[in-house]
């Protein structure tokens, strides 16, 4: 009964998945062909719309399932291993977007102001403030190390309860 009440579950996600992403991306979500295109200062990013689909199926996997298992108290195995594989996959998503991140802040970094030649002396490397996009990484960095925890609590409590509902195969 629970296995099928599972597969309900995890078509119903899916379905969901299908109807967002529609709806927020129209038809072109499901085309391989489709870029969403930003531009951000001298920056010009050309992103596959795949992506994007992508992480939205993610975050309502994570969401729903997250929401699943805290109120199971983390005793059914497949919501947990679905909760496991969707932090694994917001992280490597949080990854890369520091990644991107990070060359966008070693493209503003670091002026140096040149006096005229008649001055004599030069001036010192002048430091920008902290931007938004340095906030915005150690914030990105916030939340990995939050899903990591929330990884490895899932991963204990789900061994913990899988090892005690086993038969004790000792005797």
């Amino acid at each position: 009964m629970h296995r099928k009440k599972e597969i309900y579950w995890f078509i119903g996600t899916i379905v969901l998945v299908l109807i967002l992403n529609f709806a927020f991306f129209g038809s072109d979500a499901f085309s391989a062909d489709t870029t969403v295109d930003l531009n951000i200062h001298d920056t010009y990013f050309v992103i596959a719309n795949i992506h994007f689909v992508l992480l939205l199926s993610v975050f309502l996997f994570f969401g729903i399932y997250l929401i699943r298992t805290l109120r199971r108290n983390f005793k059914n195995l497949t919501a947990n291993i679905i909760l496991m594989i969707s932090i694994i996959l917001l992280i490597l998503f949080f990854t890369a977007t520091n990644s991107v991140i990070a060359v966008l802040i070693q493209q503003s970094a670091g002026w140096t102001i040149y006096p005229p030649l008649s001055a004599g002396a030069i001036e010192h490397e002048i430091e920008p403030d902290e931007s938004y996009l340095g906030v915005l990484k150690n914030v990105i960095y916030g939340i990995q190390i939050l899903l990591l925890i929330l990884l490895t609590f899932c991963g204990f409590k789900t061994g913990r309860n899988y090892k005690q509902s086993e038969p004790n195969q000792s005797n």
